[in-house]
């Protein structure tokens, strides 16, 4: 619980400090630059240990130093699933002919010939990220960040719209039905995360744990032959460094994004954003005993993203975006043709998801809105409609500023 409360005393200082400056001439006017978006990457139990890269959506590279800060909360659930891998040849043919659902009973446990994994997760994932922004030439820039994660069991108020209670109120008042995922079976507003690997490596945690850390580093360069035509485009260089005991390692990978803007009159305007990227996870290891959290040793995602802003009488901007990511899988998809999953005796509904999509690309819709003046803030919601192992609900909140 140390950890949750250091988390959101460590926010709450920097973002009190940042409103209350945001008046003073010290402070600089910030200047929108681009598509407005912080960090939108989910809390994915099995994401956060690894350097995933967010979209870059700015039109050029910053003037003068920048920070951005922003904490994240997204509800995430998973009854208990063992997954068998079978080594029999024969055993996969036969698998691979008969509903995944229904393997478990055609075998004896205690006779597989497979490795063996086994996944249960609950509770809130709390995120804090820092990015500072370093000009560092005309059409460069350099990004140093860092992100930590706790699990929580999301209590009222700091997870208002990502309890168990609030979702499951949505879902008997508004869509899903009654207790479509099984949360009142199990209880709810609690907190674990089981993962054991196909290497016998676990975690166990529970509310108040601290889940993982790490650093990054971003250079972005930014061409502009193409800006007379409102045609906006960046190069990305990533690094980034696993600090959690589960995962110590280091991942590289590169990126590329474009945004076109459209001026509807000189007070509002439309801006689109596509962007792509891909990762080579543990490209260096620096320990031996890393839990693997996935076998694609590359991950890929994409984004599209559209944001309509106008300028207020008060020469404020006001900025709301829509933006759809996806994800490659973090397993080797082949594996769930033939791979035998056994639930848990309580689990009946949609028991599957949080162990079968890790062989599925994964997907989510985010929605934001945006006001800046002084300093950048951010609000979003983003919402996993395809049940894909990402949270069932995310929300987050962004202050950025200029130095």
């Amino acid at each position: 619980m140390k950890y949750q409360k250091l988390v959101f005393i460590l926010f709450l200082c920097l973002s009190t400090f940042t409103f209350a400056q945001s008046d003073q001439d010290s402070i600089p006017t910030f200047t929108k630059n681009g598509i407005s978006k912080p960090s939108i990457l989910s809390t994915n139990p099995f994401g956060i240990f690894i350097s995933r890269l967010n979209h870059n959506f700015k039109r050029k590279a910053s003037q003068r130093k920048e920070l951005n800060i922003s904490l994240e909360s997204g509800n995430v659930w998973g009854p208990n699933v063992k997954t068998y891998i079978p080594n029999d040849p024969e055993l996969r043919r036969e698998m691979s002919n008969i509903a995944w659902f229904s393997r478990q009973y055609l075998v004896e446990e205690e006779q597989i010939d497979a490795e063996y994994f086994e996944i249960e997760t609950d509770g809130v994932i709390k995120g804090l990220r820092g990015d500072f922004t370093i000009p560092i030439a005309k059409n460069q820039e350099l990004v140093v960040g860092f992100r930590a994660f706790i699990l929580t069991n999301g209590k009222f108020p700091f997870s208002a719209l990502t309890t168990d209670k609030f979702i499951e109120f949505f879902h008997d008042n508004v869509a899903g039905g009654d207790d479509p995922f099984d949360r009142r079976v199990f209880g709810l507003d609690k907190a674990k995360f089981l993962y054991k690997d196909r290497n016998g490596r676990e975690l166990n945690l529970g509310s108040g744990d601290f889940l993982t850390a790490g650093i990054e580093t971003h250079y972005f360069y930014y061409p502009t032959f193409l800006n007379d035509k409102k045609i906006y485009f960046n190069l990305g260089a990533h690094v980034g460094t696993n600090l959690s005991e589960y995962n110590m390692s280091m991942d590289v990978g590169i990126s590329a994004a474009g945004v076109k803007q459209f001026d509807l009159n000189d007070r509002h305007f439309i801006l689109f954003g596509l962007g792509t990227n891909i990762l080579r996870k543990n490209a260096i290891d620096f320990q031996d005993d890393n839990l693997d959290f996935g076998t694609n040793d590359f991950i890929g995602s994409f984004e599209a993203n559209a944001e309509y802003s106008f300028i207020s009488s008060g020469k404020t901007y006001h900025s709301f975006g829509l933006s759809y990511y996806m994800q490659t899988s973090l397993h080797k998809k082949d594996e769930d043709n033939y791979n035998i999953y056994v639930r848990d005796d309580d689990a009946s509904k949609s028991w599957g998801h949080g162990t079968r999509h890790l062989y599925k690309n994964t997907n989510y819709w985010t929605l934001a809105y945006t006001f800046t003046r002084k300093i950048s803030t951010t609000f979003y919601i983003q919402q996993d409609f395809t049940v894909n192992n990402n949270p069932d609900l995310q929300t987050g909140v962004s202050v950025k500023f200029g130095l």
